[in-house]
């Protein structure tokens, strides 16, 4: 099965976790919830307890996006401390964490220290040295559009474990199954293969 771990595309018949805000109606087979660190403000903690609410739901696989970003307005030590809530939220309820990270991956690996529940950062497109220390620290990786193109990270994905890396389309007008086929040409093994070795993954994320 080819399953797009992380999307936006709005239809009912897409094999994968639609990232949904606590505003909207539209309610897919799957979909993730949570509070993005650009959409924070003073009504943080009303937001949270919506996205508690919803992550309750049973077709809710994850929570997410959530993170830090280095590029918003929000101060670190706020976005840290919404972070860490939603952090709360995923492990009562035994969900994984769809993280959202841009320049602040000390500051996510030291607010996830000792969360034992999945953690996936979304959309990963930098070197190999964060790579490695993602990796070291129990996260996995999931690969979007920047894998068709980016040679650096083309040789990343090349060279990380089987267990660690599941596959994306994010906002990006492309196709899972283009990013299946490039995936496997990448790691030069067949379509079949990657669709196994990521559905492993996925069974042990979800706990399926």
């Amino acid at each position: 099965m080819i399953f797009d771990f992380h999307h936006h595309h709005k239809t009912l018949d897409y094999e994968g976790v639609y990232n949904k805000s606590v505003q909207e109606e539209f309610s897919p087979e799957f979909y993730s919830i949570g509070l993005h660190p650009q959409d924070i403000n003073e009504d943080w903690e009303s937001v949270i307890e919506k996205v508690h609410t919803e992550a309750k739901a049973s077709n809710c696989l994850s929570i997410g996006e959530c993170g830090l970003d280095a590029f918003v307005n929000t101060s670190i030590e706020e976005q840290i401390k919404v972070f860490k809530s939603q952090i709360a939220i995923a492990e009562e309820l035994q969900k994984p964490l769809t993280i959202h990270c841009v320049r602040r991956y000390n500051e996510v690996i030291m607010s996830c220290k000792g969360v034992r529940i999945p953690k996936i950062i979304h959309g990963f497109n930098k070197r190999e040295t964060i790579a490695t220390q993602l990796l070291q620290n129990g996260f996995y990786l999931s690969f979007g559009a920047s894998l068709l193109n980016n040679l650096s990270l083309q040789k990343i994905f090349q060279k990380i474990p089987n267990e660690t890396f599941v596959l994306e389309t994010d906002t990006a007008e492309i196709s899972i199954e283009m990013l299946y086929e490039k995936a496997a040409m990448v790691r030069g093994t067949s379509i079949m293969e990657l669709e196994n070795i990521v559905d492993y993954n996925l069974k042990t994320i979800f706990r399926w």
